[in-house]
């Protein structure tokens, strides 16, 4: 008997450089940005879906949770892979951390 999975879509906000935005399709919900930190020498590592991590820049675990909240609010990130700053946030629509559409554009279609 064959099971199907059911389609789980989700709708979150996202961070991108004006160049992920023209290839969207290749960026993941989990794909690792940088959020610099005032006064430290190390940025904390947040997913490309907001979620910030328990980890420095450098991989080292430890972030005090009052610069998690600090990271929580930064709007601007960087991105080390392609050395631009992700300031652009839109909705999109996800499917097991894999980008489909913009979320404006799944209501538009």
């Amino acid at each position: 008997m064959l099971t199907l999975k059911p389609l789980v879509l989700e709708r979150q906000r996202w961070a991108f450089s004006e160049t992920e935005l023209k290839n969207a399709r290749a960026c993941r919900a989990d794909d690792e940005l940088i959020a610099a930190v005032p006064e430290a020498s190390l940025g904390v590592i947040v997913y490309r879906n907001g979620v910030v991590t328990n980890r420095w820049e450098d991989g080292t675990a430890g972030v005090p949770d009052v610069v998690k909240d600090w990271v929580q609010s930064e709007e601007e990130l960087y991105h080390p892979e392609v050395r631009e700053s992700t300031s652009v946030w839109r909705g999109v629509v996800v499917r097991d951390g894999a980008f489909l559409q913009f979320y404006d554009d799944f209501f538009d279609a």
